[in-house]
């Protein structure tokens, strides 16, 4: 499968002899190598063992009329649900939401005028398409380094005292890392087969996967390691970090005003004893606050 991600701006320069006002608020989509574009976006619920829920759309930057197909295909089932939606020339016409499970691992399918354009199975959702809370990077590590973050949304927090634990490494046996230990106020829980992250173990592992040279193992070290940025120049991958905790930036993705962060955090407790930890969070207030600066990781 090939893909060409764009940022709205560049679609907004393609288009700029249609009809089509595009704004920043799509700037979250990735756009398919297709004529006219087809382009998604992917928000994630915890229901019935996981579901994304894709936001699906036709670029249409022709002068002719086309019709995109939007299907859920279950392995073994069928299909779950299909929809089809026609773009008249110049127009950006977005569809329905489409439902995927990551249980069965559906498939997520594009057909354009009758040809498929895009499959994608669930596990790789997280991998082949963006978050609609993340703003496009024109770097690939950047983007590389994100997709690797978010695909591991809602994995456990572990705490400081974790040790190899803290960057995703899977126990054969439940643990419990003592986060008093460090200056946290609690113990957390692990259970045997189930990975976990705390603020710095998941983003060293995200640029880790990104092939960036990153030796930076806490957010102290990040804070006076990583070269600083600032905060009024700061594009999404940038680190935003004081001692004690660092999120990775994502910009305001779905234009609503109120950019975001990627960040492992104890954001609230499940009923097995265990906190979910890795979240999408508000950078509102990271960005206000003197305790936090922004940094830019070298070789991105």
């Amino acid at each position: 499968m090939s893909i060409l991600r764009r940022a709205a701006a560049v679609v907004a320069t393609v288009l700029l002899s249609g009809t089509v006002a595009v704004s920043a608020a799509h700037a979250d989509y990735t756009f398919y190598r297709t004529g006219p574009h087809v382009g998604a976006c992917w928000d994630k619920v915890t229901a019935y063992g996981g579901v994304y829920q894709v936001t699906n759309n036709l670029l249409n930057g022709t002068s002719g009329w086309h019709t995109a197909r939007v299907q859920v295909y279950r392995p073994g089932v069928g299909v779950q649900s299909d929809q089809s939606y026609t773009a008249a020339p110049g127009e950006w016409k977005v569809g329905a939401t489409a439902h995927v499970a990551i249980v069965p691992n559906d498939d997520y399918r594009v057909y354009l005028d009758g040809a498929q354009v895009v499959g994608i199975p669930a596990h790789g959702i997280p991998y082949y398409m963006n978050h609609c809370k993340v703003r496009e990077s024109p770097s690939v590590k950047v983007r590389q380094a994100l997709s690797h973050g978010l695909a591991q949304l809602d994995a456990i927090y572990v705490g400081c005292a974790a040790g190899t634990y803290r960057f995703g490494t899977v126990p054969t046996t439940t643990l419990y890392h003592d986060g008093t230990t460090c200056g946290q106020s609690r113990v957390y829980k692990q259970p045997a087969g189930v990975k976990g992250y705390d603020c710095s173990g998941l983003i060293y592992t995200m640029f880790q996967y990104a092939g960036v040279y990153f030796p930076w193992t806490s957010s102290s070290a990040m804070k006076s390691g990583i070269p600083q940025v600032a905060k009024s120049q700061i594009q999404v991958g940038d680190l935003l970090a004081k001692n004690g905790h660092v999120a990775v930036y994502l910009g305001d993705g779905d234009g609503d005003g109120v950019a975001s962060v990627l960040e492992a955090t104890p954001r609230w407790q499940n009923a097995d004893g265990t906190w979910t930890g890795v979240v999408i969070s508000s950078a509102t207030t990271y960005l206000n606050s003197s305790d936090y600066t922004a940094h830019r990781v070298p070789g991105i």
